[in-house]
């Protein structure tokens, strides 16, 4: 099990409204659509999340593994270990201006991240890039288990890359 843990640090910057983004998939369909016998939700956290993430080396989708009780999400009560990521906001920057040797940056703008087909390092990087005041949402799809269309446990020993997103 190849693991990655990652602290994410804090900055200033203002609040911008979450910009969505929508995607086609190769068969026309969109890429939101809900799996039958599945449903989804949206939890905006703030730091630290108190989740450990897991991608599953084969299929690449992105399971929560760990609910850490003293984190926003054991507070807020909805993120259930099995459940999958399906897509983050990330925040980023449209200008980089530098005075006098301070790199300032501008132009923030919160999008969405659909973590299907991203590397992990991506995702964790877009959960990270959120300052400390600002919270960060989370899609995630919990799937009836008696589908078999979800769940955390990598089923033939194949590698996963690991996050921690706080206590």
């Amino acid at each position: 099990l190849a693991t990655n843990l990652h602290r994410f640090g804090r900055t200033r910057v203002a609040h911008a409204p979450l910009v969505r983004m929508r995607a086609a998939s190769n068969n026309g369909q969109s890429v939101d659509q809900v799996p039958i016998g599945c449903s989804r939700y949206s939890v905006a956290l703030k730091k630290p999340l108190g989740i450990v993430l897991e991608q599953d080396g084969k299929s690449g989708n992105i399971y929560v593994v760990e609910v850490k009780p003293e984190g926003s999400a054991a507070r807020d009560g909805r993120v259930k270990v099995g459940d999958q990521l399906i897509a983050t906001s990330g925040v980023i920057y449209t200008t980089e201006s530098d005075y006098g040797g301070a790199t300032v940056k501008g132009g923030q703008q919160v999008v969405r991240l659909r973590v299907q087909g991203e590397a992990f390092k991506t995702v964790s990087a877009a959960i990270g890039s959120h300052p400390g005041h600002m919270a960060v949402t989370l899609e995630f799809q919990r799937c009836d288990p008696g589908l078999g269309l979800s769940g955390a446990s990598m089923d033939d020993g194949t590698t996963a890359d690991r996050t921690s997103t706080g206590k």
